[in-house]
C-alpha cells in the first residue's frame, strides 16, 4: 500500500512505501529532467519504477545460471526482453539476438496459440503483398491474442503502408492473373499486363532486421487504443506504434478531441468479408482465403449511440469555428438540456477543447453564447462517457488551460467567472488536480502568478485520506501546489507560491504573515536553533522571503514538511535547504537525503551546515532507518572529509554512543574439572616425571605431555610432530616468547586458572600474544580483562592493534567502544588515532567498518528510553584530555 496514512508517510521513502527496491525519487527526478511530460504525477514514477524492477526480476528468473555468460545467453534467446535492452531509439521487439522472430510471451501463452491455430507463422509476418492478406492475418492474430480493439479502415491502410512489400505485391498479382486465365492477355494500347512486365518501383523498403512482426504491431497499437478507452484502433494508433517500432519514424502526439472513427456495418467486426484480387475490400475472388471470424462482435451495434457521437462531433466542429451563425446551427444538433455545455464521450465540452487549443476567438464566442466555464469532466466510469481519462476527472476548462500553459485562455476564463481551483473544493474530497497544482508542475511562473492573483490557494491539497483503500486502485489526487513545485524542482515557482498573499475562502485577502500570526508560534522558532541552518547566521533564501514567513501554523508546517519531503526524495537539494532556512523542521528522512545529496555533489559547506542540525533530527527511539541507513552514510562521509567535518561527525558518533561507563571485559569463569588442574602445581618446570622439554631463550623448561596435549590443539600439534621423530624425551624449541612469559603460561595450565598468576602491566600484552599462539582461550580472556582496565587515550591505539592481531575480540570491541565514546578528544589529542582510522592498513580489517558495526549493535541493544535519549546524553560529554 503506497498511501501510508498520517505523518508516518513522511518518515519513510517512497520506495519503502511502495515495497520497491529501486529509488522512486530518482525515477521521478529523471522523468522531470527528461521532460517526459509537463506535469509528472507521483504515481507515474511509482509505476515506472515498479515496471523496471519487475522487468529486472523477470530477466533474473529467466536466467538459468548465476554467471554473466548465462545471463547474456538467457537475454539473447528471449524475444520478450532482448529488444528492450538494446541501445536503439526504437523498440526492436519480437526478435532474439540472432535476428529470428519470436512471439511475445506475455500477450498470450505461445502453447495456446499453437494449439488453437496450428500455425503461428502468420503472427510473425513482417510484410504483406496486399490489404486482403493483411486483413486476414490481422484478424487471426487479434483473435488468437485476444486483443479487444479492432482495426478500422484507416488503421488497416496505414498499417499496410508500413508492412507493404513490392515483391510480394507483384507476386500476388502474378498469382491472381494465373488463377483467372492462366495466360498473359494483351493490354489496351499494345502493352502487356503486369504478369509479363517487371517494373522497378521507386519506393523505400526497410531492412528485414528492423521490421517488427504483425503481432507486435497489433499489440502496441491496441495498447494506445485501450489507453484512451477506444473501441477501434485508428490510424493515429498505428502511427504511434510505428514511432515506437521503426527506426527513423516520428509523428506528432495525438491531439485532444481527435476525430473518432465510427465502425460501418460492412467492416470486419463480425465476420471477415470476401475480398477481390485487387484488394479493394469488395466483391469476391475464387482465390481468396477462408473466412476468418472477427473478435469485435457486438462492438458498434448500438447505432443510436454511434449517431449521438457523430452528431456531437459535427456540432463541436461548428462550435469551435467561433462564428455566431454556425453556433446557432450547432445548437440544433445538441441536446436542449445541455446545449453548448454538452460533453463528448471523453467528458470534454467545446469550451475545454478551445482552452486546450488556446483559441481566443472560439473562447470569446462560446462564453458569449452562455457556456459555463465551470463544467467538470465527470468521474471515471460515468455512464455515457466511456472514454474519460481518470487523470482528468473533475477538470474544468481552466484546468486544461493551466496544464497547457495557455495564458490567453486562462486569463479569459478567469475574467469570465472561471473558478480558480477548478473542480476542487476545500470542503470536498475529489480526486483531481487544481489549476495551480498543474501550473506549479509545468513551472510557468506567469501562469502561477495569474492564478495566485485571482485567489489560488497554494496550500490546498486534493489527496484523499482513505487509509483503508489501495492507492493503486484509482487516482488519488495530488499534494498541494507548493509540494508540486518542490517535487518538480521549480524553485522560482516555489518562491512565488510562498511569498504571495493567500485568500482564505471568500474572506478578505490577508497576507501570509497576517494569517500565520494566528497559528502556532513555537513550532518553527524552536526548530531553528543557533546552530541550525535556520539560525541568524544563515544566508537569506531569496529577498525578503524570511521576513514574510516568520510564523507558521500547524497545517502549513505539515504542507511545507511535505514539500521538503518531495524535494529531498527527488534530489532537489537547493529547494530542501531553502525550505529549511524558512524554518521548516527536519525529519530524519529528509535530513538524511539532503546529506547524501550534498555528499554526492561534494558540497562541504552544506555538509557542515547539515551536520550542525543533527540534534534536531536525532531519534530517541533509534529507528531502524537511522541505524541501517543514516549511520553508514555518516561513516562514509567521515572517511574522506576535512578536519572540521570529521570533528562534527566524531561528536555525532559520541552523541549516539552515549556517555555511560563502559563495562569491563570479564574473565572466563573457572575451568570445569575436566579442564582443571591435571597435576600438582609443584610439577611446573620440575624434571620429576617430565617427558618433554622446551628450549626457551636457551634455557630448558620441563613439561608433562599429559597436561600439555589436552590443553590446546597447538601443544598437541607441536608434541605430536616431536613424537614422530622417535626421541624418548623430545625437546621443543620456543621462539619469540620470553622465558618468564612461557613460565606464566605453564602456571596457567598446571593450576587450571589465572588466580595464582602475578602479571606485571608491562607483560600483559606479551602474555596475550603467547595465549593467542598456544590457543589458550581462558588465558586470552584473562589478558583481555587486564588490558581493558588499562585502556586510556595514550595506549588505545596499541591496545586496538594488539587485540586485532591476536584475535582478542572482546578487547577489540572494548577499544571500539572507547574510540566511539571519546572520538572528539582522541582526534584532537594526537595523530595516532587519525593514522589508525584513515591511514593505517590492518590486513583484512577495516577500522571504520568495525566502529560502524559496534555502534549499530549498541543502538540496537539500547532500550528506547534508557539514558534519556541522545539529547540528554549529548549534554554531558566527558572532559577532553590534554596531552602532556
Amino acid at each position: 500500500m503506497f498511501a501510508v496514512p498520517g505523518e508516518s508517510a513522511l518518515k519513510q521513502s517512497k520506495s519503502a512505501r511502495a515495497g520497491l527496491q529501486l529509488s522512486v525519487g530518482r525515477f521521478y527526478r529523471w522523468m522531470t529532467d527528461a521532460r517526459l511530460g509537463k506535469f509528472i504525477h507521483e504515481y507515474a514514477a511509482v509505476y515506472l519504477c515498479a515496471g523496471i524492477e519487475n522487468l529486472l526480476e523477470e530477466i533474473a528468473l529467466q536466467c538459468n545460471g548465476s554467471t554473466a555468460a548465462a545471463l547474456d545467453q538467457s537475454i539473447a534467446s528471449s524475444g520478450d526482453v532482448w529488444g528492450l535492452l538494446q541501445p536503439f531509439a526504437h523498440l526492436n521487439a519480437g526478435r532474439v539476438a540472432s535476428g529470428a522472430l519470436a512471439l511475445p510471451r506475455w500477450a498470450n501463452s505461445l502453447d495456446q496459440v499453437i494449439a488453437s491455430s496450428g500455425d503461428f507463422r502468420g503472427h510473425l509476418a513482417t510484410c504483406v503483398g496486399s490489404i486482403r492478406e493483411l486483413k486476414e492475418k490481422a484478424l487471426r492474430t487479434q483473435q488468437e491474442f485476444q486483443l479487444a480493439a479492432a482495426l478500422s479502415g484507416s488503421a488497416l491502410a496505414a498499417l499496410f503502408y508500413f508492412m507493404r512489400c513490392s515483391q510480394l505485391e507483384h507476386t500476388e498479382l502474378l498469382a491472381a492473373s494465373g488463377c483467372h486465365s492462366g495466360q498473359a492477355q494483351a493490354a489496351p494500347g499494345g502493352g502487356t499486363s503486369s504478369a509479363g512486365h517487371h517494373v522497378q518501383e521507386l519506393c523505400y523498403e526497410r531492412a528485414y532486421v528492423v521490421l517488427p512482426p504483425l503481432a507486435e504491431w497489433l499489440r502496441v497499437a491496441a495498447a494506445h487504443a485501450e489507453h484512451r478507452n477506444a473501441m477501434m484502433i485508428d490510424k493515429d494508433d498505428v502511427m504511434q506504434a510505428a514511432r515506437l517500432l521503426l527506426p527513423g519514424v516520428d509523428c506528432p502526439i495525438r491531439p485532444v478531441a481527435h476525430d473518432e472513427e465510427l465502425p460501418t456495418k460492412k467492416t470486419h467486426f463480425n465476420t471477415a468479408p470476401t475480398v477481390s484480387s485487387t484488394g479493394t475490400g469488395t466483391g469476391s475472388s475464387s482465390c481468396s482465403s477462408p473466412v476468418v471470424s472477427g473478435i469485435g462482435i457486438g462492438i458498434g451495434e448500438d447505432t443510436s449511440e454511434l449517431g449521438r457521437r457523430a452528431t456531437i462531433g459535427v456540432a463541436f466542429k461548428l462550435l469551435l469555428t467561433g462564428r455566431a451563425e454556425l453556433l446557432a446551427q450547432a445548437a440544433q444538433l445538441l441536446p436542449p438540456t445541455t446545449r453548448y455545455d454538452t460533453q463528448n464521450s471523453a467528458g470534454l465540452t467545446a469550451l475545454m477543447i478551445a482552452s486546450i487549443r488556446n483559441d481566443e476567438v472560439a473562447l470569446h464566442a462560446l462564453l458569449d453564447a452562455g457556456c459555463d466555464p465551470n463544467v467538470e469532466v465527470p468521474p471515471a466510469g460515468s455512464a455515457g462517457y466511456p472514454a474519460i481519462q481518470p487523470d482528468t476527472q473533475h477538470w474544468t476548462a481552466l484546468s486544461f488551460a493551466a496544464s497547457r500553459a495557455n495564458y490567453v485562455a486562462l486569463r479569459i476564463l478567469l475574467e469570465r467567472g472561471g473558478k480558480v481551483e477548478g473542480g476542487a473544493r476545500s470542503s470536498e474530497e475529489k480526486c483531481t488536480l487544481t489549476p495551480l497544482q498543474l501550473a506549479a508542475g509545468t513551472g510557468n511562473l506567469e501562469i502561477v502568478a495569474l492564478l495566485l492573483a485571482h485567489g489560488g490557494n497554494a496550500f490546498l491539497s486534493t489527496q484523499q485520506k482513505d487509509s483503508l483503500c489501495f492507492a493503486g486502485s484509482a487516482q488519488k489526487g495530488c499534494f498541494c501546489a507548493i509540494s508540486v513545485a518542490a517535487a518538480h524542482g521549480h524553485r522560482s515557482c516555489l518562491r512565488k507560491l510562498l511569498t504571495h498573499p493567500v485568500s482564505p475562502g471568500t474572506r478578505d485577502v490577508l497576507s501570509l504573515e497576517e494569517m500565520l500570526a494566528e497559528g502556532d508560534v513555537g513550532g518553527v522558532r524552536g526548530a531553528s536553533g543557533p546552530g541550525g541552518a535556520g539560525g541568524p547566521n544563515s544566508a537569506s533564501a531569496s529577498g525578503n522571503i524570511e521576513d514574510i514567513l516568520p510564523l507558521l501554523n500547524k497545517t502549513q508546517i505539515k504542507r511545507l514538511q511535505e514539500a521538503m519531503y518531495h524535494s529531498a526524495e527527488n534530489n532537489h537539494l537547493d529547494i530542501t535547504i531553502e525550505l529549511r532556512k524558512l524554518g521548516v523542521p527536519w525529519t530524519l528522512h529528509c535530513w538524511m537525503h539532503a546529506l547524501s545529496a550534498a555528499h554526492d555533489l561534494r558540497l562541504d559547506a552544506v555538509i557542515d551546515q547539515l551536520l550542525q542540525d543533527f540534534l534536531q533530527v536525532c531519534p530517541d527511539d533509534y529507528s531502524a532507518q537511522f541505524v541501517s541507513e543514516c549511520l553508514p552514510l555518516l561513516f562514509n562521509i567521515f572517511r574522506n572529509k576535512n578536519e572540521g567535518t570529521t570533528l562534527l561527525l566524531a561528536d555525532i558518533f559520541a552523541t549516539c554512543f552515549g556517555w555511560e561507563t563502559l563495562p569491563p571485559v570479564k574473565e572466563q569463569p573457572p575451568m570445569q574439572p575436566v579442564q582443571g588442574s591435571r597435576i600438582d602445581p609443584k610439577f611446573v618446570n620440575n624434571p620429576e616425571l617430565s617427558d618433554v622439554t622446551f628450549r626457551v631463550e636457551g634455557k630448558i623448561f620441563y613439561g608433562h605431555k599429559i597436561v600439555l596435549v589436552t590443553a590446546s590443539p597447538r601443544f598437541q600439534s607441536m608434541l605430536s610432530s616431536k613424537l614422530s621423530e622417535g626421541s624418548s624425551t623430545p625437546t621443543v624449541q620456543i621462539n619469540d616468547i620470553r622465558y618468564h612469559i612461557f613460565q606464566l603460561v605453564m602456571q596457567f595450565l598446571y593450576c587450571g586458572g589465572c588466580s595464582s598468576l602475578d602479571v606485571a602491566h608491562g607483560d600483559v600484552l606479551e602474555l596475550m600474544a603467547a595465549a593467542s599462539f598456544f590457543q589458550l582461550e581462558g588465558l586470552l580472556r584473562y589478558t583481555e580483562a587486564r588490558c581493558s582496565e588499562m585502556v586510556d587515550v595514550d595506549n588505545v591505539v596499541a591496545m586496538y592493534i594488539h587485540a586485532k592481531v591476536y584475535n582478542a575480540n572482546r578487547l577489540l570491541e572494548f577499544c571500539q567502544c572507547f574510540l566511539l565514546q571519546n572520538m572528539v578528544a582522541l582526534l584532537t589529542y594526537d595523530d595516532s588515532v587519525k593514522r589508525l582510522l584513515f591511514a593505517k592498513k590492518i590486513p583484512n580489517h577495516d577500522v571504520l567498518a568495525g566502529l560502524l558495526q559496534t555502534l549499530q549493535n549498541r543502538l540496537k541493544a539500547r532500550k528506547p528510553n534508557s539514558g534519556g535519549g541522545l539529547v540528554n546524553s549529548y549534554r554531558s560529554p566527558p572532559v577532553t584530555p590534554v596531552k602532556k
